[in-house]
């Protein structure tokens, strides 16, 4: 219909200008009456958009989506295709369409909103690189609508929002600058107008005691890697030792051996990672602890702890065959310094293997 009027438009103003062109011959010259012609159809075309050129390129989707037969939502759905899955864009159809081939050499239409370019592609496998032989520092589940970023902060694009009971590995905590105004924070919004980080830090009594944001690099069950609002979901830590350190909170845990015994069979040994309840303390963790199972008592114990300002990750070790784990903290004088510290168990105890300084690549903590 669109284009019908556009095209009736364009007739109504090519007949005007001949009409206008038949009165003004009694009363000019024909070369004053092609001038005017001329300049009429010049000002005509100049008002119709050309067509831009598209150059076909690789994309990929940020999200699972349909392939349609059509460039319409409502037309038949051709295939079904999961998130990051690598598409061929052929052109662009209107304002918010591809053409797009998938790797059998079928073509249908997807929505230009779940597709992403070069420079999504390459975002997208220097995260999942980054966690390449990193351990698990916890496990988790959304407890409200996420919105599921590339980059770390509330500005970066959204590639999804995520629904409340979505499970994840965490491996890294980040912390940015918090925005001054809720306004100014993009995309879709929570209750009452606000953001999601805004609505699901709103219930936090620490929220406003410091202007920082904090978020989780996660893994999804899809394998995506990209960044979550930690206000936004709750860490899931086995159940017998999510309690152990009273009036601290666990963010992060490691099976790092375990202990055979006779009545129970084998149970897993932790290193878990502690924080304090509402407060900043311009670090990840402030505690370690050992948290072994005892044959003798049936349950967990704490036989080892350590206290220092902690950033995730904590690491594998091994030294001599022994097995053990890496830890880095804030160097005590040096902002710009890490200490990376590696321990192993030995002879039923934990002993320190090596100490060295390291660069400190964040800016805040």
């Amino acid at each position: 219909m669109q284009c019908s009027n556009k095209l009736s438009l364009n007739r109504l103003s090519i007949f005007l200008c001949l009409c206008l062109s038949v009165l003004c011959l009694p009363l000019s010259g024909c070369q004053e009456v092609e001038t005017l012609q001329r300049e009429i159809l010049k000002k005509l075309k100049g008002n119709v958009r050309p067509r831009q050129t598209f150059t076909p390129r690789e994309g990929i989707t940020l999200r699972a989506c349909n392939v349609h037969q059509t460039a319409n939502g409502n037309s038949e759905v051709l295939i079904k295709i999961p998130a990051e899955t690598p598409v061929h864009l052929v052109d662009r159809v209107g304002e918010n369409w591809y053409r797009v081939r998938v790797r059998d050499g079928r073509e249908g239409y997807v929505d230009q909103k779940v597709v992403g370019g070069q420079e999504t592609i390459v975002k997208m496998n220097e995260l999942r690189r980054s966690i390449e032989g990193m351990p698990v520092q916890a496990e988790g589940v959304l407890k409200t609508k996420a919105h599921f970023r590339l980059e770390p902060g509330r500005d970066p694009d959204i590639m999804e929002t995520l629904e409340p009971g979505k499970k994840f590995e965490m491996y890294e905590r980040v912390v940015t600058l918090k925005r001054p105004l809720a306004s100014s924070t993009r995309g879709k919004s929570g209750p009452q107008g606000q953001s999601l980080e805004d609505a699901a830090a709103a219930d936090d009594p620490s929220s406003d005691q410091f202007k920082k944001d904090v978020w989780y690099k996660v893994k999804l069950e899809d394998s995506r890697v990209g960044y979550v609002f930690s206000h936004n979901m709750k860490l899931t830590p086995p159940e017998d030792i999510a309690r152990t350190v009273p009036f601290m909170r666990m963010v992060a845990w490691r099976t790092v051996n375990s202990t055979d015994d006779p009545d129970r069979g084998a149970k897993n040994n932790f290193i878990a990672a502690y924080a304090p309840i509402g407060k900043d303390s311009g670090c990840d963790y402030t505690r370690l602890y050992f948290v072994s199972w005892s044959t003798k008592l049936k349950r967990r114990v704490i036989s080892w702890q350590l206290r220092l300002n902690g950033v995730l990750p904590i690491t594998s070790y091994q030294a001599e065959g022994k097995p053990g784990f890496s830890v880095r903290y804030l160097h005590p004088s040096k902002k710009d310094k890490l200490v990376l510290a590696s321990f192993v168990f030995s002879k039923g105890t934990i002993k320190k293997a090596s100490e060295e300084e390291i660069p400190d690549p964040s800016e805040l903590h």
